[in-house]
């Protein structure tokens, strides 16, 4: 198996641990990450570079709205693009549909074990209606994001191993 896929996991299981505990991802990690990313493509010849450096860039930017709009911290981001940037195209793909489902699934411990399942279903069905105006914002309570990350490095190990029906082909 690709070191890529041994990095990209090493750095997600990194960033998950200080995500837990600090509810930040260092910049020093992500950005190493993104250097190793270029370090490891290098090998592979300049398409390689020049496809991660692409991977990254788009993410930047699609990245930059979601920070913009509230949808994600700026941690989480940059691992995103450093992880996506270590995996290349096409693999990035797959890992970061595993990692939308590893967030849902957080998501969804996070509001059980807070005890917040009804207060969250009627803020979902006001914004849906359309009367949010009203609504108050919770007090601050973040996600680890990383830790959807690492969840879908994980599968991204588990499927370019012992599990190729998890496989997702673009």
């Amino acid at each position: 198996m690709p070191v890529a896929i041994w990095l990209t996991l090493a750095g997600c299981l990194a960033a998950s641990y200080c995500d837990v505990r600090t509810r930040r991802i260092p910049n020093w990690l992500t950005g190493s990450l993104a250097v190793a990313a270029i370090l490891v493509h290098a090998f592979a010849g300049l398409h390689s570079v020049a496809e991660s450096l692409a991977v990254m860039a788009i993410l930047t930017a699609a990245g930059t709205v979601v920070y913009a709009l509230g949808g994600i911290g700026g941690g989480d981001i940059k691992l995103a693009i450093a992880a996506s940037g270590m995996l290349g195209f096409p693999l990035c793909i797959p890992f970061l549909l595993y990692t939308a489902i590893g967030g849902g699934v957080l998501a969804i411990v996070f509001i059980v074990s807070r005890g917040k399942v009804r207060e969250t279903a009627s803020r979902v069905m006001l914004t849906t209606m359309g009367g949010s105006r009203g609504v108050v914002a919770g007090k601050g309570e973040t996600l680890p994001y990383a830790v959807a990350f690492a969840f879908g490095a994980i599968l991204i190990v588990l499927s370019q191993s012992v599990a190729p029906f998890l496989r997702i082909t673009v």
